[in-house]
């Protein structure tokens, strides 16, 4: 069987007439089934149309086969075969190309990595969460860490605050900026 394509190729499902008689590409038998499936521009049996590493049956695992180096393959072992891997921004660990993930902007997570990295809450669908320093944070600690940074610029304005009134102090207590007592 020869392909001409990589990559996905769609898997049609279709009703046979008993007036055309279809021949199978994988067994090369006539199809007699009720259905057949079309793929590669091609008839089979369900049977036949499997994957070349797990033998699964492609037309049960979805709509799409995958096609390189002549082999048929279901998305998992394509991507497992021939998808680029990435790592975890959370444990740095390799992910697999097969593997579902999290995205939050460039990031990638493994599921089970995607939580806060301040509290470890896992988040659900629908839960709110920010990408602060290029780590995840939940809305709690989010808030928290803005509180804090606001308390930090405060700080450090209030000190800024207090060292001017204590030069302003020094120099009323030496005579300087103030008329003294005795000029008068």
């Amino acid at each position: 069987m020869a392909m001409e394509t990589d990559g996905p190729v769609q898997i049609s499902q279709e009703a046979v007439s008993m007036s055309t008689k279809q021949d199978c590409a994988g067994c090369k038998k006539a199809i007699s089934d009720r259905f057949l499936l079309k793929a590669l521009e091609q008839y089979w049996h369900e049977d036949c149309l499997k994957c070349s590493c797990c033998d699964c049956r492609l037309g049960e695992v979805g709509s799409t086969l995958f096609t390189k180096a002549n082999l048929l393959l279901c998305r998992r072992d394509y991507l497992r075969l021939f998808g680029t891997t990435g790592y975890c921004s959370a444990c740095s660990k390799m992910i697999p190309a097969f593997e579902m993930v999290m995205r939050a902007k460039s990031n990638v997570y493994h599921l089970e990595c995607f939580a806060c990295q301040q509290c470890n809450h896992r988040f659900c669908v629908g839960d709110k969460f920010y990408l602060c320093d290029n780590k995840i944070l939940c809305e709690y600690d989010y808030e928290e860490r803005m509180v804090f940074a606001n308390m930090t610029c405060s700080y450090n304005a209030l000190s800024q605050i207090k060292k001017q009134t204590q030069s302003l102090s020094d120099d009323l207590s030496s005579g300087y900026g103030s008329p003294s007592p005795n000029s008068l």
